[in-house]
């Protein structure tokens, strides 16, 4: 594993786990963090393709399942800014992991403005991490864990 990946452990083995067991082929995450995540993919032998964030743009405007990470790490200071963009192509079993929610205050505010949205469904806050995912075939629930 990279000595520069700027992501908590127990994040990118929940990321490593859930790639695995929900057989996600496409794994996107922020520029800043790709190559570590590639790496860290092919060290563990996960059959994943890796894609920056923009590969959204790239996309026939057609729904697509993936896992994603996001850091408040890479200063990207507006992750809501950045969901909305692509949350119109994430289909009902993508899942976004945001690593670093309480790093500040405002992080963690952006954190709690995120599980509100009625787009989401299901929330897990994991203090080092949060899980989001559209879900809308169930209620609307939220979970703090324990991992």
């Amino acid at each position: 594993m990279s000595a520069k990946i700027k992501v908590h452990a127990k994040t990118l083995h929940c990321l490593m786990q859930l790639s695995k067991h929900l057989k996600f082929n496409t794994l996107l995450t922020e520029n800043a963090l790709r190559s570590d995540i590639e790496g860290l993919t092919k060290e563990l032998n996960i059959p994943s393709e890796v894609q920056n964030l923009s590969f959204f743009d790239q996309l026939e405007k057609e729904k697509h399942a993936s896992v994603i990470l996001l850091t408040s790490k890479t200063g990207n200071e507006d992750i809501l800014k950045k969901v909305n963009e692509f949350l119109p192509w994430l289909d009902e079993n993508s899942i976004i992991l945001f690593d670093g929610i309480r790093a500040n205050d405002l992080v963690y505010s952006e954190w709690k403005q995120l599980k509100e949205k009625t787009e989401f469904h299901f929330s897990a806050d994991v203090f080092h991490f949060g899980i989001l995912a559209k879900r809308s075939f169930q209620e609307k629930e939220q979970f703090i864990l324990r991992y």
